[in-house]
């Protein structure tokens, strides 16, 4: 039954009637070129070009990461990465000089990161995960096209890692710098999808959760975010 209905509704888009009813909807809303195939039925038509405002002024983007951190240092080159999935937001402004579009930008990000139980010395039960992390900086694009943005992005980075043994666990926040790049496309006047990676270096601390003299950890980070973009 489901496959009669499915068919007699696409046979009804396919018509001349069809095509006509199609012909009517608002503009952002019609398909692309013709109706001669089911594909076209659901391609909004973006032939027209977007709004110049559209890569302009403040925006704020939901974010839904997967994040690695491995370690090194005295005590961080015995800890196994960690790696999961994180939740924040970012938020800018854009400005825009021809096809250059440029920007400053921040994000805050909540990590469940962690990594798997570790041994140092002969002993078992040391582990570190990530609680938050984020980053200050700036971004820069060319638009390839009316709609597509290729960006490379930088700035200051920050990560609240917290180390543990069996007994105790003490937490430092790492600092650091992050460089990356990305896409975004156009999808509307006032909305985008954006796909972005960037790599975080951050600088050694130290931690009392390790033993004495294997008490410094580095982390590095790999970050791959994909996210909706709303313009204001």
């Amino acid at each position: 039954m489901r496959k009669t209905w499915s068919a007699l509704t696409l046979s009804m888009f396919l018509s001349p009637a069809g095509a006509a009813m199609a012909q009517s909807l608002p503009d952002e809303l019609k398909p692309v070129e013709n109706l001669s195939s089911p594909y076209n039925l659901v391609v909004p038509n973006y032939d027209e070009k977007p709004l110049a405002s559209s890569w302009e002024g403040f925006y704020w983007k939901p974010t839904l990461s997967y994040n690695t951190m491995s370690f090194s240092g005295s005590g961080g080159g015995r800890l196994k990465d960690a790696d999961g999935i994180t939740l924040g937001a970012s938020g800018g402004y854009d400005f825009r000089y021809g096809d250059i579009v440029f920007g400053p930008t921040a994000d805050l990000s909540y990590d469940f990161l962690y990594g798997e139980n570790s041994r140092i010395d002969g002993i078992s039960g040391y582990s570190a995960h990530a609680d938050f992390d984020g980053s200050v900086g700036g971004r820069a694009g060319y638009l390839l096209w009316d709609r597509t943005l290729i960006y490379a992005t930088g700035g200051y980075a920050f990560s609240d890692v917290t180390v543990k043994n069996r007994s105790f666990s003490d937490s430092n926040m790492l600092s650091g710098w992050t460089a990356g790049g990305g896409i975004e496309y156009l999808w509307s006047n006032d909305n985008s999808l954006r796909f972005e990676y960037k790599r975080v270096e951050f600088s050694d601390e130290s931690f009392d959760s390790l033993p004495a003299g294997r008490d410094e950890v580095k982390a590095s980070m790999d970050k791959f975010s994909f996210g909706f973009v709303h313009r204001f």
